[in-house]
């Protein structure tokens, strides 16, 4: 029966036959990712050696689960191995976080990520990083994360195929400040919530589904930067809030030139920065060409959310549970509704703990 159940979903999303979903509530095109099987439980906060996080994604296949929680302080950057899954979700709380340097999935495949919290900052000196990067990847879900204090990007998806993005934080990077930069797709960005970046949320050069995301504090949110490549778009759902920082409301679609097909339904802006939640349709973007369908068949199915409701429930579920001061810090200036958030430069400008990363 669950074989039935996972065949007809895949199909309802375009997505070719696999056994199983990633996990129960997978959706999108990195749902087929498969990742690890063999059971390793990660029993220190050291940076590396025996029972490490480091020491965990050393080998392919593995299913890691945590029996310790707090930050994992990265000295150097961390390569994942193909066919991963880890559960963030099983450490005690608070939780478990990576501080420090860039986790990457880079070349790899089927790789499940959840319930993980990934802050880059500036204790990572090298500025052509970012704080998930998943480049040539493939199969890839990120769900239930928090990714914030990218120095490069925050995500980094240049050449990914079958990406998701789901109920995650995307919020507060440094250096470029930018979200995420996707390039070949197929992906998925689902219920996310991006909050304080200049760009790129997403970047997306890619056949994209965007559907039921909150975005504030923006300068400029959904972008295909006038690329020359010839990519679809449904965009349903999603609510566009300006903050402190936005210069030009209308930059909720950036660069989105006539080589571009877009499905927009459902969409709002509200751009008047007064506390309250009172946006208007925007569902007109740029030169794109208008389709009266989406360009993928599941994506209807996926915007079970008005705009309205997409605010609520993103703001009360996204990124990794239980909610630490760094997520509550974003969320109220979400919450503000125009009246506070900043861009910064410093996750210590934020004024949070532990040098702004916050503790765990």
């Amino acid at each position: 029966m669950a074989q039935i159940f996972s065949y007809f979903a895949l199909l309802a999303l375009g997505l070719p036959f696999v056994s199983a979903l990633a996990f129960t509530g997978a959706v999108g095109f990195g749902s087929i990712a498969t990742g690890g099987t063999t059971p390793f439980v990660v029993t220190s906060l050291a940076d590396s050696g025996t029972g490490t996080f480091r020491d965990a994604v050393s080998v392919s296949g593995r299913n890691i689960t945590f029996a310790v929680s707090g930050y994992v302080v990265l000295a150097s950057p961390v390569s994942l191995s193909s066919s991963l899954t880890i559960n963030g979700q099983t450490a005690p709380s608070p939780g478990i976080g990576l501080m420090g340097r860039e986790i990457s999935a880079s070349g790899k495949t089927n790789i499940i990520i959840r319930n993980l919290r990934m802050r880059q900052g500036n204790l990572d000196t090298d500025t052509g990083k970012s704080a998930f990067n998943m480049g040539t990847a493939s199969n890839v879900i990120l769900d239930h994360c928090s990714v914030e204090y990218g120095v490069f990007d925050s995500v980094d998806a240049v050449g990914a195929v079958n990406i998701t993005v789901s109920n995650s934080i995307i919020a507060l990077p440094i250096g470029q400040q930018f979200g995420a930069h996707l390039e070949t797709g197929p992906a998925t960005w689902y219920r996310n919530l991006w909050v304080s970046a200049h760009n790129r949320q997403p970047l997306t050069k890619a056949n994209t589904q965007y559907i039921n995301n909150v975005v504030y504090n923006y300068q400029a949110a959904y972008t295909v930067a006038d690329t020359g490549g010839l990519f679809s778009h449904d965009l349903i759902g999603n609510y566009f809030i300006a903050g402190p920082s936005t210069t030009s409301a209308s930059d909720d679609y950036f660069q989105m030139n006539a080589n571009q097909k877009v499905f927009a339904s459902g969409n709002f802006l509200d751009s008047n920065k007064n506390g309250v939640l009172d946006g208007a349709a925007a569902n007109t973007v740029g030169s794109a060409v208008v389709s009266t369908a989406p360009w993928n068949s599941g994506s209807t199915g996926l915007a079970t959310l008005t705009a309205a409701q997409a605010f609520t429930s993103v703001l009360a579920s996204a990124g990794a549970a239980p909610r630490d001061s760094v997520d509550a810090f974003v969320v109220a200036s979400v919450q503000s509704l125009g009246t506070s958030g900043a861009i910064i430069t410093n996750q210590a400008s934020t004024g949070l703990a532990n040098n702004g990363y916050g503790t765990l």
